[in-house]
């Protein structure tokens, strides 16, 4: 069982992979929000609709139902809204690194909140994580030529949204870890979350001037409307649910150690869909994001 978590962490890296790539182009042109809305309400209905065939509604107790609620808020909606907005402006390469750094992040919090130990590997990965993204960030300007590696907007927002992403991310697993290892089922969890993230969604398209309202949408075609359903299919439905699975089969730190090969997964997956190779600095950062992240998690 334990083999089958760590082939879920790496399909679930697969999948986040694979929907940053479709998330891209839809993200510009309809905005962080109004495209994360659209997302996750198809990812709610889809996830709704499987679990209502499978029967499998297992139904939490009060407690429980709100630690997903409150983990759903953090780490989906506004962890994944931060993300698209560091995607939006950076890029799904960058903001994807920046997004690794929830590793790190997530090491400082079980140290801080839960008294964990470490080691001196330990420590160094979290210096060879925050360099690899010193890297990416710094040769950013050299990473390719292609549309989809150059900055749209405002480069500290973008810094700062992925930075916050990762921490979100990091907060939101924390809190429902002991939830998902005293048996909750991993699918229905995942739905209860995107359901919280898409109530606040819709109440953010209320405020025009955070989300534009309902105006982006005019854009929306149907190459692009299939480019976000597939993207929230693969990275929330399907990934997500992969993860919250491997995490309830296999140990945290190695699921976090495979779940952390997305950054590296991307560079191929740029490679194929846009027919430009990413630079060495690309490569060399993602590799040493990468190997920074199993040290984290090497013992702890």
């Amino acid at each position: 069982m334990v083999t089958i978590g760590y082939i879920s962490a790496l399909a679930a890296a697969l999948c986040w992979a694979v929907s940053s790539l479709l998330a891209i182009s839809p993200v510009r042109t309809l905005g962080a929000i109004p495209f994360n809305t659209l997302r996750m309400t198809t990812v709610a209905i889809l996830l709704g609709l499987w679990l209502f065939i499978s029967q499998r509604w297992y139904w939490p107790t009060t407690g429980v139902l709100w630690t997903l609620m409150a983990s759903g808020f953090i780490g989906i909606f506004l962890g994944d809204t931060l993300l698209f907005v560091s995607m939006r402006v950076l890029g799904p390469r960058l903001a994807g690194l920046l997004f690794a750094c929830n590793a790190p992040i997530s090491f400082a919090l079980g140290l801080w909140l839960l008294g964990e130990s470490y080691y001196w590997l330990n420590l160094l990965g979290v210096g060879m994580t925050t360099l690899g993204v010193f890297i990416a960030i710094a040769s950013r300007t050299k990473s390719g030529g292609h549309q989809w590696e150059q900055s749209v907007g405002h480069v500290g927002l973008g810094l700062m949204a992925g930075l916050g992403a990762a921490l979100c991310q990091s907060l939101g697993t924390l809190i429902v870890f002991d939830t998902l290892r005293a048996g909750q089922d991993p699918v229905f969890a995942t739905l209860i979350r995107v359901g919280v993230a898409v109530i606040f969604l819709l109440l953010s398209l209320l405020v025009r001037r955070l989300s534009g309202s309902l105006l982006p949408y005019r854009a929306l075609n149907p190459r692009m409307a299939a480019q976000t359903i597939f993207s929230g299919l693969l990275g929330m439905a399907v990934g997500m649910s992969l993860l919250l699975y491997a995490v309830k089969l296999a140990p945290l730190g190695t699921v976090a150690i495979l779940s952390a090969t997305t950054p590296v997964m991307v560079l191929p997956a740029l490679w194929l869909t846009t027919g430009q190779r990413p630079s060495g600095a690309a490569f060399m950062s993602a590799t040493i994001v990468f190997l920074g992240t199993a040290m984290i998690f090497i013992a702890v």
